[in-house]
């Protein structure tokens, strides 16, 4: 039988660190972008020493070496990425079995190249540039997309065991007829291992990207279902706020009245008591807006008597008009959900003078400008590039107020940008009117 040459532990420790410094590239950063660099080189020259070490060691110390070698890429995609834990596990599972197989892939094209062509350090240069740098661009390309839209997986304890367990499985069948050929996995020859191995590594990519799509697509109908459930509650507050404001209304035109009465009270000092009374209670629900679209004016003034009531200082200067091709439940999904999140912000300053919202609607040339802007002081919270909700009573739609606004905006082909200047939180709206507009 003839004897093919192994895999140079270089080459290994160097597929590792490629796939696993991917994920660290597409994913939200932990650290500086020095401070990641850091962490890469000090993980590559700790993965080649490792492998090296598993080169020359006795045989039944390679798994404990190959665990530390494992361990050392966990730990880099751990500290360079700002992601939970369980997602640090699923990504590492991925990156190990993506590995394996690039390893694999390569080593046996060379091989089978080698054999006409004969040994040679520049063919190996070559094979390793190609097919390193080839798997690396696809890795790259099915991943991209993926980890920009929704960095933050979410997934169980359970499903990051699953991931990791199919990418050890197809490792250690992929690898046992290196330890033994007499399972019934094991190969009895050079080129018939390789071909084992690389399929089963094929199959373990395979079988663990196709768990991620299954997790995203999950993930995806979940925050669907949240986002409409979110639509649908602004649409009921909308609701209750309109019938709310129809008898604020009512009560406002019955005061009216009964201050016209009261004037006749011959008893001036009891005549200006009532007065002011009345004349503070009135000035309470003084807060109806006409900004030209009722689905907004209901929101504002709602919004406003909230507002008077917490001493929180909202504007606004709005051509409500310009919402006219809108319906009913984006409007309440843009806007409540920006003022919810803007009055939730500075409701809490202890300082009233810098409890302050902008709010201003206007057309931009062809575009539709909405803005919500607040004062803030506390820190703004992020996860994988998305504002969370600070909220104790959101009932399980944490995060979704902005990814709400968002999904309705880009419904009409705008698009949602948050700023934070100088003590401002800006957020801006930005929709293409209509052509008939």
């Amino acid at each position: 039988m003839e004897i093919l040459p192994e895999i140079p532990k270089l080459y290994t420790a160097l597929a590792e660190w490629l796939t696993c410094q991917l994920f660290i590239f597409l994913l939200p950063k932990r650290r500086s972008n020095a401070l990641t660099a850091v962490y890469a080189a000090v993980s590559l020259l700790l993965l080649c020493a490792v492998q090296y070490a598993i080169g020359v060691i006795p045989l039944y110390l390679w798994l404990p070496g190959m665990a530390v070698a494992l361990g050392i890429t966990f730990a880099n995609l751990l500290l360079s990425c700002n992601i939970p834990l369980a997602d640090a596990g699923f990504y590492w599972a991925i990156a190990f079995i993506c590995a394996e197989f690039m390893a694999s892939l390569e080593w046996q094209a060379y091989c089978i190249a080698m054999t006409p062509l004969g040994d040679s350090k520049l063919l190996a240069a070559f094979f390793l540039v190609v097919f390193y740098g080839g798997t690396t661009a696809a890795y790259y390309r099915m991943e991209q997309k993926k980890l920009q839209n929704t960095p933050d997986l979410g997934v169980s304890k359970k499903e990051t065991l699953s991931a990791i367990l199919i990418a050890v499985g197809a490792f250690l069948i992929s690898n046992i007829s290196y330890i033994s050929t007499d399972t019934p996995l094991s190969g009895n020859m050079s080129m018939q291992i390789f071909y084992i191995r690389t399929l089963v590594d094929f199959a373990g990519v395979i079988m663990i990207y196709s768990l991620e799509d299954r997790l995203r697509v999950l993930q995806i109908t979940q925050e669907l279902d949240a986002i409409d459930a979110m639509f649908k509650l602004q649409y009921e507050q909308y609701q209750q706020s309109r019938d709310n404001i129809e008898l604020i209304n009512r009560k406002y035109h019955d005061l009216k009245h009964q201050i016209s009465i009261i004037r006749t009270e011959p008893n001036e000092e009891k005549r200006a008591e009532y007065l002011m009374e009345l004349e503070s209670g009135v000035q309470r629900y003084d807060a109806e807006n006409k900004t030209g679209n009722p689905v907004l004016d209901t929101i504002i003034t709602s919004k406003q008597i909230y507002c008077q009531q917490h001493s929180v200082h909202m504007t606004v200067v709005a051509d409500g008009a310009r919402l006219d091709f809108m319906e009913t439940m984006d409007i309440c999904s843009i806007f409540g959900n920006a003022l919810d999140n803007a009055i939730e912000s500075v409701e809490t300053l202890a300082d009233s003078s810098k409890r302050l919202i902008r709010v201003s609607v206007s057309a931009q040339n062809v575009f539709l400008l909405i803005r919500v802007e607040n004062y803030f002081e506390s820190a703004v919270h992020q996860e994988g590039g998305e504002f969370k909700s600070t909220k104790k009573n959101a009932k399980g739609y944490h995060g979704f107020g902005i990814k709400s606004i968002r999904y309705a905006a880009e419904k009409y082909g705008g698009s949602v940008s948050i700023t934070m200047e100088d003590n401002w939180f800006n957020l801006r709206v930005l929709i293409p009117l209509p052509q008939n507009d």
